[in-house]
């Protein structure tokens, strides 16, 4: 629900729609063409993001319906598309299905409209199957042009605007990503870096495969590659603060956490910047980070419970004891909490604590502090994108 309630967040935006792009149904009887329905989505998700449309990426899109029930590899019925679709706040899904035979392939999509339950008519490509990445994107201008802010160029122009995909670099990023198996996973990631050493997709899609599987310094070395500025460049940094932490290098952890507060200043970031900084032992500046977390989300009770034992290591006892009591509001069955409240009310000080881990005789453990380990940026972009629809309005008279 974390991730449902920002998507929404685009319905109440002027001018902003949101599109969810299924995978295609495989209709042909071709070995290996399976690859090919994460990969026609995947170039239309690339392809569709224009200003104005805010397309949910595949890892949002999967993450959605998993929460739904609807795991992924699945095959959702329309009826489940539309329910899903609509919980996650989007205004238009595009599903579609795909041949193959031989060295020729045969794509079609339709484009439902979620709040008019409205299926539009059916849209074809077809052509060799080496021309798959042209034949996607002409079937993306095809769909934006059915849309109610269609682009403003003609198909050619919008063809020669797109950014050149390689096919065998695409087709093993695509096999990679969707591949169960994480050692069949970074082969297929670094077979598409190996073919294009200047894939990002790639290279972050494998620093997130290191970093989930606690190979932090092979992590960092390959979120390093994802530029600041790239769509994918917050979350490469985000994981990349994470693994320096796990690593024990917090001063690499609290630069990575710093430069993402110029590109989205989240929640989760104020909070792991006060997690790195109490680790570092700099009380006052955590007891900061930890307090702008509450204050923009006063409901998270990791938020709370932070800035509870921030306060107390800063002998504000009351503070303290007033931040547990609204933690075990939002959360009651938070033993740990709980604890800390009964001491922090018994007016043991921070002094008189013995932190957590020590040999010594136990008046009573000073928790640890609680990271965030997930990062959503959907919502903020949505409003930047809004922003920037805004601008480009003209001015009333």
């Amino acid at each position: 629900m974390l991730l449902l309630a920002p998507l929404a967040l685009a319905q109440s935006l002027r001018g902003t729609a949101t599109l969810v792009v299924m995978p295609f149904e495989n209709r042909s009887k071709t070995v290996g063409a399976d690859w090919l329905n994460e990969a026609c989505s995947e170039v239309l998700v690339q392809r569709m993001a224009l200003p104005g449309l805010y397309v949910i990426s595949r890892s949002e899109r999967v993450f959605a319906f998993d929460r739904a029930g609807v795991p992924e590899g699945a095959r959702p019925t329309r009826a489940t598309v539309f329910r899903v679709a609509e919980q996650m706040g989007a205004d238009f899904v595009v599903l579609g299905s795909y041949m193959v035979s031989e060295a020729s392939f045969r794509a079609t999509a339709q484009l439902l409209e979620v709040k008019n339950l409205k299926l539009r008519p059916e849209i074809q490509v077809s052509g060799p199957l080496a021309d798959f990445v042209e034949l996607q994107t002409s079937l993306a201008w095809q769909l934006l042009s059915e849309m109610p802010r269609p682009p403003r160029m003609t198909r050619e122009e919008f063809m020669k605007a797109a950014p050149p995909i390689r096919l065998d670099a695409f087709e093993a990023y695509v096999r990679g990503v969707v591949s169960n198996s994480q050692p069949q996973r970074i082969k297929y990631l670094k077979e598409a870096l190996r073919l294009n050493p200047d894939y990002l997709d790639a290279a972050f899609a494998l620093g997130k495969t290191y970093y989930e599987n606690h190979e932090y310094e092979q992590a960092v070395l390959w979120l390093s590659k994802v530029p600041a500025d790239d769509d994918s460049g917050g979350q490469a940094t985000f994981l990349r603060g994470m693994s320096e932490y796990n690593r024990g290098y917090l001063d690499r952890a609290y630069t990575a956490f710093s430069a993402l507060l110029t590109r989205a200043p989240l929640t989760e970031v104020y909070n792991n910047l006060g997690v790195v900084e109490a680790r570092r032992g700099r009380k006052t500046a955590a007891t900061e980070y930890f307090s702008k977390a509450v204050a923009a989300d006063p409901s998270d009770a990791d938020y709370r419970f932070n800035l509870a034992v921030a306060l107390f290591k800063n002998g504000d006892n009351l503070g303290a004891a007033k931040q547990l009591r609204e933690e075990l509001q939002l959360r009651p069955t938070d033993a740990e909490a709980k604890t800390f409240l009964d001491g922090v009310s018994r007016g043991i000080t921070y002094a008189a604590a013995t932190p957590a881990g020590s040999s010594a005789a136990v008046t009573m453990r000073v928790p640890i502090e609680r990271i965030k380990r997930n990062y959503n940026e959907a919502s903020y972009r949505q409003v930047q994108m809004q922003i920037d629809n805004l601008k480009q309005q003209p001015s009333p008279k």
